[in-house]
């Protein structure tokens, strides 16, 4: 089987997916060095994001995880699971709560709509910590490939 034969294989098929369907769990464990790096890519020079000493004195926890890293990650969680050949229509999140360096974050959802014509699927996801407390809703639109595809 070849590399694209098994993505098609691991890809959620339209005619399979029905409404309140489970996706499955996405954990993620950012530490110090890659909150470091992405700071860096970023251009975010906030010391809260990798100076921990400095995110206690602003009265944080511990360094605190980049809010759009941690949409990155929820885009990322949602294009893994619908595979190379479908296309992401749309992702929106709200920050509720800061996610902690160390700390594992699950990325979990359900299938909200699924339109077999158009090929569309509409997903809630969200970023949880691993105690489950919410740090992230979002909601997500995918086109699938449809028969006709």
């Amino acid at each position: 089987m070849s590399a694209l034969d098994s993505d098609r294989a691991s890809a959620p098929r339209l005619a399979d997916l029905s409404v309140g369907d489970e996706l499955a769990t996405m954990h993620k464990f950012p530490d110090e060095a890659q909150l470091f790096l992405y700071s860096a890519a970023s251009h975010n020079p906030h010391r809260i994001h990798y100076d921990r000493e400095y995110a206690r004195f602003e009265g944080h926890e511990d360094i605190i995880v980049h809010g759009p890293l941690q949409g990155a990650w929820l885009t990322q969680y949602v294009t893994d699971w619908a595979g190379p050949r479908a296309r992401l229509l749309g992702v929106t999140w709200q920050n509720r709560a800061s996610g902690l360096a160390g700390e594992e974050l699950v990325y979990s959802g359900t299938v909200t709509s699924v339109d077999s014509e158009s090929g569309v699927v509409e997903l809630e996801i969200a970023e949880h910590t691993s105690d489950g407390r919410l740090l992230m809703p979002a909601t997500a639109r995918v086109r699938l490939p449809t028969a006709s595809d």
